[in-house]
């Protein structure tokens, strides 16, 4: 709790611990709010929807996760939208729900409009959705049954997003994990967006993380507390208080000294648990486990008995906190409630997927190309009119710093994936969402050397997909270039066939370098300007593959 702010589990990345940028693992992201609405008529929309909140069995509509899950849905149809949607379920969220057919019909009784459940995916079978113009919403096959979407199988993506335009991931506490119903579609689809729960849930992380006010309490729960210690070590260097509830209380009570029953202890996490006591002990904050337990025994069916925490009795599991153990968390929070003079509680949950944002691959999903970026382009350059030229995969700017003092009449830009190298944007990502709103045009696209494990298929980073392709074609101007080089002839000629194959028809291979071919590469580089990689390959006497495309004059 942040003066009203509950984190049910919470999970923050080692980065973050007390560093003052808690915020930096959380970049800009694209949202269907951003999304022009009128662009969304007649589009093939997929919604990841977040399963453990709209197939409760208890649902009460009017809460904010629920309304903004259901108003995503909602939205993309009203607007026009031909809407697939796809998640994973199981008994846990509501037994009731266990077939396809049934979901669909819960679906429908909530959104008001008719859902049809689709049959047949899978790596071979793509989904049949014929007569999608006369059903409202389709939804997909339960995604737990196969093996393909937790191994994020590019082909299985390929499926589910067969037919796609764009892809709206709602399923906030699915997008830290890399599965193909949230990474993997996100490579064949023109399109990502963060649907309205996944925004107001990022926005809750934001608050969290912004808080300045005191006294600052972080109720935690949930499982995995060896993953999570560098999450606990964070909160408990900012916090006044933490409370201990869940599967994760047992681990604090283990390392404090209180008998509990071995088998609620997680292998491996004591010394972890220890360094968190004596962490939050040193810096005198209180720490709130629970005293007694609601238990339930499988020999016993509907049956609870409480427990004090300390001596549960074999055959007996917690399902619920017991009367003593609510009643101290709620003298606790009525407190911190009338210190900050907050009257409003917000509770935060599937909270443990935030640690992971500091880990690139989970932007993926959810933080993808959709629609322009607000960029200030009068203060990145003298004169945003300029033509423009995008060097994409840049590393460490060389190539685009020469062309600069040596073309004054041009504006640069360098995209690169790495940001070890240099602190740019994702090249597949955002390249449309940043070059289409340059009010300049674009001259010149340029891809050298790229790293040759990008170009293989099942490498989800890969440099060069139909998406960028397909921005490039779109955006390059009349008679614009496209410049493409590797020292590998293999990744050359793939990248030829990538723009050839995807740059619909509007790029193909300059006519006027037939003098200066050999084997069909150019033998010089044009530009007289060369990248560090470039050089090292021609200093050590090896062939460079170059290639130069142009844009017809007769498309835009």
């Amino acid at each position: 709790v942040s003066c009203g702010i509950t984190v049910k589990t919470g999970f923050f990345p080692s980065a973050y611990l007390c560093n003052g940028g808690e915020l930096d693992a959380i970049p800009h992201i694209q949202t269907l709010r951003n999304l022009p609405k009128e662009r969304l008529a007649s589009k093939v929309v997929m919604v990841r929807f977040d399963s453990t909140i709209l197939l409760r069995e208890e649902m009460d509509q009017q809460t904010r996760p629920v309304s903004n899950a259901l108003f995503t849905i909602k939205y993309l149809y009203e607007a026009g939208a031909k809407v697939i949607l796809a998640s994973d379920w199981s008994v846990t969220s509501n037994p009731k729900l266990v077939l396809a057919e049934s979901v669909a019909d819960f679906l429908s009784s909530i959104l008001q409009c008719k859902v049809v459940p689709v049959s047949c995916i899978s790596c071979n079978i793509p989904p049949k959705m014929e007569g999608l113009e006369k059903a409202d919403i389709f939804l997909l096959e339960n995604l737990s049954e196969f093996k393909e979407e937790v191994a994020n199988c590019s082909k299985f993506a390929q499926m589910l997003s067969s037919g796609v335009d764009i892809f709206v991931n709602d399923s906030f506490s699915q997008s830290h994990k890399i599965l193909a119903s949230t990474i993997g579609v996100t490579r064949f689809c023109h399109s990502c967006v963060a649907g309205f729960y996944f925004e107001e849930s990022l926005c809750q992380l934001k608050k969290v993380a912004e808080t300045s006010r005191n006294p600052y309490v972080a109720v935690i729960g949930g499982g995995n507390f060896f993953d999570k210690a560098a999450a606990l070590h964070f909160l408990a260097s900012r916090c006044d208080g933490l409370v201990f509830v869940g599967r994760m209380s047992f681990q604090i009570m283990h390392a404090l000294g209180v008998s509990v029953p071995l088998n609620f202890v997680e292998n491996g996490a004591l010394r972890e648990a220890l360094d968190i006591v004596r962490f939050a002990q040193n810096r005198d904050i209180q720490i709130l486990y629970p005293k007694d337990f609601w238990c339930k025994n499988d020999c016993l069916p509907g049956k609870l008995e409480l427990f004090p925490a300390h001596s549960i009795l074999d055959g007996w599991v917690p399902v619920d906190l017991g009367p003593m153990s609510l009643g101290e968390i709620n003298s606790l929070l009525t407190e911190c409630k009338e210190s900050s003079s907050i009257s409003e509680f917000n509770m935060l949950e599937n909270a443990q997927l935030y640690g992971n944002f500091s880990k690139e691959e989970s932007f993926q999903g959810c933080f993808v190309q959709a629609y322009p970026f607000e960029i200030n382009w009068n203060a990145t350059y003298c004169d945003p009119m300029q033509p423009l030229v995008v060097d994409i995969g840049s590393g460490n700017g060389l190539f685009i710093l020469g062309m600069a003092r040596k073309r004054k009449d041009l504006n640069f830009l360098g995209l690169e994936i790495n940001e070890k190298v240099l602190h740019c944007d994702k090249c597949n990502s955002t390249f449309r969402s940043i070059v289409s709103s340059y009010p300049g045009k674009l001259v010149l696209v340029s891809i050298q050397c790229p790293n040759p494990d990008f170009n293989k298929p099942e490498y989800r980073w890969r440099m060069l997909q139909r998406a960028l392709v397909e921005a490039v074609a779109d955006l390059l101007t009349s008679d614009g270039k496209v410049f493409l080089q590797s020292d590998i002839e293999a990744v050359a000629v793939r990248m030829r066939e990538q723009f050839l194959k995807y740059g619909k028809g509007k790029l193909s291979v300059a006519q006027d370098q037939d003098a200066e071919i050999n084997r069909g590469w150019l033998e010089e580089n044009p530009f007289g300007v060369r990248s560090d990689w470039e050089q090292h390959v021609i200093d050590r006497g090896a062939p460079m593959y170059r290639l130069m495309l142009s844009k017809s004059t007769s498309v835009e």
